[in-house]
């Protein structure tokens, strides 16, 4: 925080060496007042350390084209695609379980 003293100082420096220094004492407070700002700002604002984890999405790509290509090929016509549909389905929800738990990690508030 900026203190009182600080302002004092300053005004004090511009009363002794005149009204020539003003410009270089208003810009070494400025970059006073920035400086203590930043810092604060940085002891508000946690470290953001956000990682795309792809291992999930990935995999289920991975294991979904042979599971998809069983089903075909086992159950031909129409009841395959159904398994087929239903199996990508799951992979879908599984997915989109794992990411909206993954995004609650950012929003609920640690004590």
């Amino acid at each position: 925080m900026v203190e009182r003293k600080d302002v004092e100082a300053a005004l004090q420096a511009r009363h002794e060496l005149g009204p020539e220094y003003e410009p270089h004492i208003v810009d070494s407070m400025l970059d006073t007042f920035e400086k203590r700002l930043e810092e604060r700002l940085r002891e508000r604002r946690p470290e953001v350390t956000h990682r795309l984890d792809l291992r999930l999405p990935i995999t289920s790509i991975a294991l979904g084209i042979p599971v998809t290509a069983i089903a075909l090929s086992n159950a031909p016509g129409v009841g395959g695609i159904i398994v087929a549909i239903v199996a990508w389905i799951a992979i879908a929800i599984v997915n989109i379980v794992a990411a909206l738990a993954g995004a609650a990690r950012w929003f609920i508030p640690r004590r």
